[in-house]
């Protein structure tokens, strides 16, 4: 004789039903970065890096390079001396990304490289003659270093790693228009005076590389 199987296939979508009427079903939804509210419909079409970039230029990241960068000498000679101290010093970095700084200086553009696209200035911070870190003066600006020195920006505010990559391209663009194309011709920086505030991510120290957010050019 065959025993049919109904009715312990009816018991058991009983018992389910019995298990899930007592919870609530709820949708997790990511948080727009730019607004802060929650994000619903297409995701990649509600975030826009370019107005998120805009939006917190001004009023947040400026204000940074302003008045929390530390004198780029200061912060140099002190990862000579102990890196690790120094990182957590004047340092920032999100998760497992090396350490960022914010710094500002001054000093004269020993020589301009424009060979790459990735232009860089060396420059001469403290009046010995030797170059102490490279500016990167465009049109393109590798890295993330400004992106990674705010410590209000943080990868878990954002819905996946493109997003979050796109902040990075659109402040490096932002930088070329705001800071960079203003000045004309690069190759004339050499030999000139310079101010700046910016970041550097930390690599070799013999090989800093600075993002500018503010520069100044006199002669």
């Amino acid at each position: 004789m065959k025993i049919s199987k109904a009715p312990t296939y009816l018991c058991l979508i009983f018992l389910l039903s019995l298990s899930l009427s007592g919870c609530t079903l709820a949708t997790i939804r990511p948080l727009d970065p730019a607004t802060g509210k929650p994000i619903i419909g297409n995701e990649a079409e509600q975030f826009n890096a370019v107005t998120y970039v805009l939006s917190i230029w001004e009023t947040q990241v400026l204000p940074v390079f302003q008045k929390n960068a530390n004198d780029i000498n200061t912060v140099l000679k002190a990862l000579r001396e102990n890196k690790n101290a120094a990182s957590e010093t004047y340092g920032h970095h999100d998760g497992q990304q090396p350490y960022s700084f914010v710094v500002s200086g001054g000093g004269v553009v020993t020589s301009v490289n424009t060979e790459s696209r990735a232009g860089l200035a060396l420059v001469d911070t403290t009046g010995d003659g030797s170059p102490d870190l490279s500016l990167a003066i465009g049109p393109v600006i590798r890295g993330t270093a400004i992106r990674d020195s705010m410590a209000f920006i943080s990868f878990n505010q954002f819905t996946n790693q493109m997003q979050y990559a796109s902040v990075s391209n659109e402040i490096n663009a932002l930088v070329n228009t705001l800071v960079l194309a203003p000045l004309g011709d690069v190759k004339t920086l050499e030999g000139k005076n310079i101010t700046f505030a910016g970041s550097f991510t930390l690599a070799e120290l013999d090989q800093i590389v600075l993002t500018p957010a503010i520069l100044t050019v006199s002669n």
